[in-house]
């Protein structure tokens, strides 16, 4: 079996974006043997290159999310319909060569990428048909580029003028065209209730050296997980999932971790319980899970737990959650349960920010606050030259002028030149 797009997977091809996924912008993968098309559009929603060429994916999905997609290269797989790019709407480069598009038509489903600029079809049984060619320059008028050859205008004069009567040899050539194909896969199933894995894997080793494969989706997959399987005979079993952390002990009691070794600091207000923790500002918000509860809160942070009891039961409703774009610290803002309903969690916030600042301004201005006209008045080499342990923090500009000249002990030579 071929390796399936994990977030593990995908992580590991985003090294050059430090591991993340949330902003990653191009990642490959190709030469997986990879079979479906998946999570993509969960984990890398702002894509703009993604290469999957030489796997054996059968169907293009699971995309409609990749707004932001401009280059899909799906060369070397096994794709037989073109469908489900209309909601890659930056989409300006698709490659689908060497693939098996047999039918012609599907091209149409390629009008409503208004942006699409270059389309390599080259190797597929429709490149094959008789006007292929003017069919694909009339169907898509926005495309300038087709297999590497540009567009001129002569061209799409013609192709608008046989677009209709090869549009109608295509269809009914498809309704002709009988829909029984021939699978040839070879079906190992029943061969492995009769052989042994050893025998099995020398068979296949045999009949891939000897006998003739046709060159169908299916035998493509087939030949892909023989070769896994004579590659290695004897795989591992996947790893088991890591336990889960519990939430409680034996007795019920609510167990408190703190996993990743977080500094974290945990205030019981009159109102409110605020916990703030420092996590470092590399790293992203959609990696960070809050889930608070009335009697305790779990952070956690790349999979790492920090759970704490809270003193007093908190409104799980009125809770905020927000982060520092400086350092990255989080900050949860639990509001304690009223029996009367009457407080926001809100206003209880701006309350907080509002001691904060009136703390921030008394420790700048060592606890009295100053005239704007003595500030002013103040150079910054005055405030070099403040001291914090004299009971009387007034400053006298004068004195410390003087007391900086003593200090310098300047020797006037006649002998030195004048600088100007």
């Amino acid at each position: 079996m071929g390796e399936k797009i994990t977030e593990k997977l995908l992580r590991k091809r985003a090294e050059h974006n430090d591991g993340e996924l949330s902003t990653l912008r191009e990642i490959t993968l190709h030469q997986f043997d990879i079979e479906k098309i998946e999570n993509l559009d969960v984990f890398c929603r702002h894509l703009e290159i993604l290469l999957l060429q030489h796997n054996q994916i059968s169907k293009i999905e699971n995309l409609h999310k990749l707004k932001e997609l401009q280059y899909l290269n799906l060369a070397l797989n096994n794709i037989t319909r073109i469908e489900n790019l209309e909601g890659c709407e930056s989409l300006t480069k698709l490659d689908l060569t060497v693939n098996f598009v047999d039918n012609l038509l599907d091209v149409e489903n390629l009008k409503s990428n208004g942006k699409l600029r270059e389309l390599y079809l080259v190797g597929n049984p429709c490149a094959q048909v008789e006007g292929y060619r003017s069919f694909v320059i009339a169907s898509i008028p926005q495309l300038l580029v087709l297999d590497g050859i540009d567009i001129e205008k002569t061209e799409r004069i013609i192709a608008s003028q046989e677009y209709e009567t090869i549009r109608e040899k295509l269809i009914q050539f498809q309704e002709t065209k009988t829909q029984t194909t021939n699978e040839t896969a070879v079906n190992s199933e029943n061969q492995v209730e009769a052989l042994d894995r050893e025998e099995l894997v020398e068979q296949k080793r045999k009949d891939f050296q000897t006998k003739l494969v046709p060159h169908t989706p299916e035998s493509r997959i087939q030949t892909a997980r023989d070769l896994s399987l004579m590659r290695d005979p004897n795989p591992a079993p996947p790893p088991a999932p890591p336990l889960p952390v519990p939430v409680l002990s034996s007795t019920g009691r609510v167990l408190q971790k703190n996993q990743g070794n977080w500094d974290f600091s945990l205030k019981t207000l009159d109102t409110c319980i605020v916990l703030r923790v420092g996590i470092s500002k590399y790293i992203d918000t959609s990696l960070i899970d809050v889930d608070v509860h009335q009697t305790y809160i779990r952070v956690t942070v790349k999979g790492k737990v920090l759970q704490l009891v809270l003193e007093k039961d908190v409104n799980v409703n009125e809770t905020i959650c927000e982060r520092s774009k400086a350092n990255g610290e989080l900050c949860v803002t639990m509001l304690i349960k009223d029996r009367n309903n009457r407080l926001n969690v809100e206003e209880e916030v701006q309350k907080l920010r509002k001691k904060q600042s009136e703390k921030h301004k008394e420790a700048f201005t060592g606890g009295k606050p100053k005239p704007e006209k003595e500030l002013k008045k103040m150079s910054r080499r005055d405030l070099l030259f403040v001291d914090s342990t004299k009971e009387d923090k007034t400053i006298k500009i004068n004195e410390v002028r003087k007391e900086f000249v003593e200090e310098t002990e300047f020797v006037d030579d006649p002998d030195v030149p004048p600088l100007c």
